[in-house]
């Protein structure tokens, strides 16, 4: 294994550790959509999703 692909490998198995540790799925809750990403290749190493609440009552979207 050349020392990209070992960089690579551990940059991978962070990643996945990252987000299984900070993802969560809440129905109706707000969500914020979380990516790890290499900075020296671009490439998006995980995605995961993490909630978050907010102080005053749900915006809702009125029409006339």
């Amino acid at each position: 294994m050349t020392f990209e692909q070992a960089r690579l490998a551990a940059a991978q198995a962070k990643a996945d550790e990252l987000i299984a540790a900070i993802a969560e799925t809440l129905d109706g809750a707000p969500l914020l959509r979380v990516a790890v990403t290499d900075p020296e290749t671009n490439t998006r190493l995980a995605t995961g999703f993490v909630t978050y609440q907010t102080d005053g009552a749900p915006l809702r979207l009125v029409t006339s």
